[in-house]
């Protein structure tokens, strides 16, 4: 009776240590996925800021500034649809708006009437080790908290075939250690 106690107990306890080391895992993923979002859209706003650079360098040049609205929403638009941004804003030096793409006019009335999550980069627009201007990004964290549920799904079906696999292997092993020990105790 006291052997079915412990292999109960032994069985109890495993099963603890694996549902704390799954939910320790998901914790520690979701930490670096959101450590790596983040490190992602500051990546991406640089990367805009310095393709925009030159562009801003030669509109505050130049004199002839009459379509450079036009030019400067077309190519945020083309960011825009390279991921799953609310909006794109580019500023002068000054803070003043040279052009925008998508849904937000005013980012404080956005944030007042915003009920989801979303994350605000900036980065500055550089031209010779002066700061041009900045450009704003501000992107749905709604797509990143779908793709983080995708993550925990995957990984919730990982852990029910490792767990099944695990008491078919364990069911097979008893069962053979009770075949060898019926064998053994028989002679």
């Amino acid at each position: 009776m006291t052997r079915y106690l412990i292999r109960t107990g032994f069985i109890i306890a495993s099963l603890f240590a694996v549902s704390w080391v799954w939910q320790v895992q998901h914790q520690t993923t979701q930490a670096h996925y959101s450590v790596y979002t983040q490190q992602l859209g500051q990546r991406l706003s640089q990367i805009a800021a310095g393709s925009l650079a030159p562009w801003l360098n030669q509109t505050l040049i130049s004199t002839d500034q009459s379509n450079y609205r036009e030019h400067l929403e077309s190519t945020l638009s083309t960011y825009l649809k390279l991921g799953h941004f609310r909006g794109i804003t580019v500023f002068n030096r000054y803070g003043v708006e040279l052009g925008k793409v998508g849904e937000i006019d005013s980012i404080i009335d956005f944030v007042e009437l915003q009920e989801s999550e979303f994350s605000v980069f900036v980065a500055p627009i550089r031209v010779a080790d002066s700061t041009a201007g900045y450009i704003r990004f501000v992107v749905d964290d709604d797509i990143i908290a779908a793709q983080q549920q995708l993550l925990q799904q995957q990984q919730q079906g990982m852990f029910t075939v490792v767990l099944l696999l695990g008491a078919f292997i364990g069911g097979f092993g008893v069962r053979l250690y009770y075949r060898k020990a019926r064998y053994a105790f028989a002679k």
